[in-house]
């Protein structure tokens, strides 16, 4: 097979720009230097330190969950005897009503 002169010039010029590129992408370049002014910035936050009461307030406000509030009073030593009879009333009731509905 005869190939003309401009084919071989047109070959070899190929051939050499795709050793060149393969050899380009196979290198390792140099890091970049930095300069003064592409320095990493710094940030300086200043806050007061919290309190207990106050991170749960803020971790309640920011998780969007409703607020409930339970307040008590203290009880008299009659209203305590007083619930303490209703409780065991109840359970009175609940046991005689657990006895009648497994006949």
């Amino acid at each position: 097979m005869k190939t003309s002169t401009k084919t071989r010039a047109f070959f070899a010029t190929a051939l050499f720009a795709g050793v060149l590129a393969v050899g380009n992408a196979f290198t390792v370049g140099a890091p970049a230097v930095q300069s003064q002014s592409a320095a990493i910035p710094s940030v300086v936050i200043t806050a007061q330190r919290m309190s207990e009461d106050q991170k749960l307030a803020f971790d309640a406000e920011q998780s969007g969950l409703p607020t409930v509030v339970i307040s008590a009073k203290r009880l008299t030593a009659e209203q305590k005897l007083a619930m303490d009879q209703d409780a065991e009333y109840a359970s009175q009731i609940a046991a005689k009503n657990s006895s009648h509905s497994s006949i």
